[in-house]
């Protein structure tokens, strides 16, 4: 695995970090709460055609697929959203499902794009309904990057090397994700247990011992917007334990600045994990977005103090 496409779990957090790197040496930073959104993660389908073993659709007893999908006009009202406060971040199209199950997923990128000219726009795949043209298609839409999960092994570099070069994809435009079995112990990933939805991984259980009176950044930094426009207090809450809101019934600034996110932000804080589904969550939740903890961390100190 030579080739510059290929990232191993350490290299792609690498690329992640200089990712979050470019994005703040490219803002002018500010007070504004709003600020502290570095990436606004969807959540395309409830709909996956796989079952992995890390995954809590490994079990479908508790987490079975449906057929729930994000609409085209319902992104034109969440893009509008988020042009209206201004935001210049990322856009991952990544959540619970496999994003090209979603019969309406190029125009979802292309209303996105539309709206939002200047943003970074992302998705995840596994890979599997991939061909040259709807290669073409996605990125003719509006993307900018592709991320490739491989899950079945390394023949699949070929294979998907062949239809990105054929499909005449820039090579900055994507990276191919090793994660088959064998090919490590957590299978080229940071495994985690999405808030205990996969509880059948035993290991993780001393993680979330060791990670209890530490903070976590998640809320602090990634909004989760499920396909309804939900909003859950963090991406890594399978269960859907928390929806602090829905920012096509709400403004942005209200959900994100909600009493029920201070109340999770502030326990996080003091390293407080007690609370479900945090209390099972074995996320280290520190490796990215010091700067948004400390932003909101300080927001808070400065409200409670009576300078907002």
């Amino acid at each position: 695995m030579t080739s510059s496409n290929i990232e191993s779990r350490d290299s792609f957090l690498e690329y992640r970090k200089n990712q979050e790197k470019k994005i703040l040496e490219n803002k002018n930073r500010t007070s504004d709460p709003l600020e502290s959104i570095l990436t606004v993660e969807i959540n395309a389908t409830e709909m996956c055609n796989r079952k992995c073993l890390f995954c809590p659709r490994f079990d479908e007893n508790v987490y079975p697929n449906r057929p729930l999908h994000l609409s085209v006009l319902d992104m034109e009202k969440i893009a509008e959203a988020l042009k209206k406060i201004d935001y210049k971040n990322k856009i991952s199209f990544s959540g619970f499902g496999e994003n090209f199950l979603n019969k309406n997923f190029y125009g979802i990128i292309k209303i996105t794009r539309e709206i939002l000219p200047n943003n970074l726009i992302e998705c995840n795949t596994n890979g599997d309904v991939l061909n040259i043209d709807r290669t073409k298609k996605i990125f003719n839409s509006g993307l900018d990057c592709l991320y490739i999960n491989m899950y079945d092994g390394p023949e699949q570099i070929k294979y998907f090397e062949k239809i990105l070069s054929d499909a005449k994809i820039p090579k900055d435009k994507f990276k191919l994700r090793p994660h088959w079995p064998g090919l490590n112990e957590e299978h080229g990933l940071f495994l985690n247990n999405r808030s205990g939805q996969a509880n059948w991984l035993k290991k993780e259980n001393e993680k979330v011992k060791d990670l209890a009176g530490t903070p976590c950044h998640y809320p602090f930094y990634k909004m989760f917007v499920d396909w309804n426009g939900d909003v859950l207090f963090c991406s890594n809450d399978w269960a859907r334990e928390k929806i602090v809101g829905n920012i096509i019934k709400e403004s942005i600034r209200d959900v994100w600045m909600s009493k029920e996110m201070k109340k999770i932000r502030q326990r996080l804080i003091i390293g407080d994990r007690s609370n479900s589904p945090c209390n099972t969550c074995s996320v280290n939740g520190r490796l990215f977005a010091k700067s948004s903890f400390n932003l909101l961390k300080n927001y808070y100190e400065n409200s409670d103090n009576g300078s907002h």
